[in-house]
């Protein structure tokens, strides 16, 4: 059995290169180091270094509990500094008066320019200011390129990593109750979707569980799970109680606010 057998077929192009980029590292004893990786993609890394030797995975998004990382891969004996990690922190300024912006605003600007998704991290969009991680060596292209979100004049500066305090993550609990802790039942209560309506996303490989891609309608969920369903968003399943009167298992839900 090959190794990349355990890894879904849409991973394997991911877990190819990584596996290259750890043996080079082994070889020549040298820190290399990644574009910004998902979970998932930091998980599968990870994994294959046990077809190694002597090499270790260190990441950092700038913030303890930063989603999107970047990855140094060196041998044991090296030990990581923070800059080595190259990221730059940038703060937006806007007039948000007439136009309050959001995530999905900031992601479109950066890609309009012509980046490459790898090259920023997390972007924290929160009422007082809005931040994104980004790759040192595009910060300079996006302060001077980006210069409107939508029609709403914007500003990236540069800040220091000391003054930013990134704030919790939010989220807006919801009860629901399911008849199991099946994927295709929860997602249909969060999202109030019918059973037939959450079958055609999943099936289309459009969910993902802990960031890994699921489409199987009965992959059972647990307490701590991260789920994603393109076009409608993300919820965390914070707990898990029951069963109600009538058999059915109580959840509740944190959905990403």
């Amino acid at each position: 059995m090959s190794v990349f057998d355990h890894f879904r077929k849409e991973e394997r192009p991911f877990a190819e290169r990584a596996l290259e980029m750890l043996t080079l590292t082994e070889r020549k004893q040298a820190m290399r180091l990644t574009d910004f990786l998902d979970p998932r993609q930091l998980a599968i890394m990870q994994s294959l270094t046990s077809q190694v030797r002597d090499v270790s995975v260190s990441a950092s998004g700038g913030y303890d509990g930063a989603e999107r990382v970047r990855v140094l891969l060196h041998p044991d004996y090296l030990v990581p500094e923070p800059e080595d990690y190259r990221l730059a922190l940038l703060r937006i300024a806007a007039d948000q008066r007439f136009r309050t912006l959001e995530h999905r605003d900031v992601m479109g600007a950066l890609l309009n320019v012509g980046l490459k998704r790898e090259k920023f991290g997390d972007m924290i969009v929160a009422e007082e200011a809005i931040h994104v991680v980004i790759a040192e060596e595009v910060a300079d292209f996006v302060c001077s390129q980006v210069t409107h979100i939508h029609r709403t004049p914007v500003q990236f500066e540069r800040i220091d990593w000391e003054s930013f305090q990134p704030p919790a993550p939010r989220f807006a609990e919801k009860t629901v109750t399911v008849p199991s802790p099946r994927v295709d039942a929860v997602v249909g209560e969060v999202y109030n979707l019918s059973r037939a309506k959450a079958l055609v996303p999943i099936r289309a490989g459009k969910l993902k569980v802990n960031w890994k891609v699921v489409d199987d309608p009965s992959h059972l969920l647990e307490p701590g799970d991260m789920v994603s369903l393109a076009g409608f968003g993300r919820f965390k399943l914070l707990d898990v109680t029951g069963p109600t009167r009538s058999g059915r298992l109580r959840m509740i839900v944190g959905l990403l606010t």
